[in-house]
């Protein structure tokens, strides 16, 4: 019995490497030799299986660059498409020796290159199949970091209990389908701007975040071209409606965040958003607003799903700013620290304010230079001036005075010529040194050159004093 039983297991064992080793083989060459026609039209067949797969992940990479400006694509994806189009190429060679063979074989049959080229043909197709099973990616890129939109971790600037919670509430609100507006408000100064811009930089799942600056007069057109820029759109026309159906076709198909910084009037809702060319999100698709305004009022007819305040800094929050930015250690003496806390309180927790002055003051050493700013700051006075709150004011004689600390006279009249462009607008450096030559800003110079080094030197100075900010556009 266990003889019998060896003897079968050793038959059947003979039988599958002599069907291995001599049956398959032979069957591959009959059929490369008689089956060519056969192997030619599953060529084809497989050659628009991967055209279609092909065609389909180019478009998800389409549409992931719509979603996220910044997508990067997955090298995974790369090479397989690097794959697919060798072999894709490798078909159209195999496809051009088949009409030779055809051409030839009418005439002089040679079995031995019909057989090669089965052969060819069948290990391509072979490659291809294994192509199209490869070719259901979990994802086809990721989001790449953003530059350039830092938050609280800038020396000049900590995040308060105020921020963290309204940062915290904007991200919640993104995340809720059912909302496409949020309105942050707060006074003037108290960092609304870096709030939203930290927003923009830490969401997830949207292409990146476009930043208008809308400012107290709305320009329909420059808001147009801001977006288009944001999501690289070249306009094919030139009037605004026009250009607000090439935009609201764009932004329909993807899934976008656009802020508008610093709104000063109530729009008509939705129809302006209409003649800008924002479409409203809708089932997954289309633009969530997140605007900026120091009223509250401004959210409440912008019908704002979510609304939400940004405080101004407590006491302990405002004097940790100070402290960083005046250069202030456990080495000053407690004289000065007193005079320095009076300061802080003349701030009324505006960052702006607290960064500004604090910086300004840094270069103070003695306790009598500390106990003069202190009094400059008490006795202040502001002329009326429209638009500005009452509690605002502080930050105005903050920055006033920051003023009258730069130590240099000449970059205090660059400050001056800075102040004359309208709010929000980029300054070019080149028309700063033209306008200071022209009008003999800095005396009378030998060249442009010295002006243009006097200028750069002026910049950087008020750069790093909050009193001119780092152009982002």
């Amino acid at each position: 019995m266990p003889e019998s039983f060896f003897i079968g297991a050793a038959t059947n064992a003979v039988g599958t490497l002599m069907v291995d080793y001599l049956v398959k083989p032979i069957e591959c060459r009959i059929r490369y030799l008689f089956g060519f026609h056969k192997i030619v039209q599953e060529l084809h067949e497989q050659q628009n299986n991967l055209n279609k797969e092909q065609t389909r992940i180019q478009e998800d990479i389409k549409e992931a660059k719509l979603n996220i400006q910044t997508q990067v694509i997955e090298k995974y994806v790369e090479d397989w498409l690097t794959d697919a189009t060798n072999a894709l190429n490798n078909v159209q060679n195999l496809e051009a020796r088949v009409e030779e063979n055809k051409r030839c074989f009418r005439w002089c049959p040679n079995w031995s290159w019909r057989y090669q080229l089965s052969k060819s043909m069948d290990e391509e197709i072979l490659a291809i199949i294994k192509l199209v099973n490869n070719s259901k990616f979990e994802r086809i890129g990721h989001r790449a970091e953003l530059p350039g939109l830092e938050f609280f971790t800038s020396k000049g600037l900590v995040a308060s209990k105020s921020s963290t919670t309204a940062f915290n509430k904007i991200m919640k609100a993104l995340k809720d389908a059912e909302i496409n507006k949020i309105g942050v408000w707060g006074m003037g100064g108290v960092g609304k701007t870096t709030l939203v811009k930290e927003v923009g930089n830490k969401v997830k799942g949207f292409g990146q975040p476009i930043m208008v600056v809308v400012s107290k007069i709305p320009d329909i057109g420059e808001i147009q071209n801001k977006i288009a820029d944001g999501i690289h759109l070249k306009f094919e026309k030139t009037t605004k409606d026009e250009r607000a159906k090439e935009l609201w076709c764009r932004l329909k198909e993807g899934k976008f965040i656009i802020i508008l910084d610093d709104l000063w009037n109530e729009w008509n809702d939705d129809e302006d958003f209409r003649k800008i060319g924002i479409p409203l999100v809708e089932n997954g698709k289309g633009c969530k607003i997140i605007l900026t305004t120091r009223r509250w009022t401004v959210c409440k007819s912008m019908e704002c799903q979510v609304t939400i305040q940004i405080d101004v800094l407590d006491d302990d929050e405002a004097w940790a700013l100070f402290k960083m930015n005046a250069n202030l250690d456990e080495n000053v003496s407690r004289n000065i620290i007193e005079e320095a806390e009076k300061i802080v309180k003349e701030c009324n927790g505006l960052p702006v304010a607290i960064v500004t002055l604090g910086r300004s003051l840094k270069g103070t050493k003695t306790q009598k230079g500390w106990e003069l700013a202190c009094k400059k700051l008490e006795s202040s006075r502001l002329m009326e001036i429209g638009n500005i709150e009452e509690e605002e004011k502080n930050a105005y004689m903050c920055i006033k005075m920051s003023y009258e600390y730069l130590k240099k006279e000449v970059t205090k009249r660059c400050f001056l010529l800075c102040a004359l462009y309208p709010e929000d607008h980029s300054i070019d450096v080149e028309d700063l040194v033209r306008y200071a030559w022209a009008l003999e800003l800095y005396g009378k110079v030998d060249s442009v050159e010295e002006v243009r080094i006097q200028v750069l030197e002026a910049i950087d100075y008020l750069k790093d004093s909050c009193l001119l900010l780092k152009d982002t556009q």
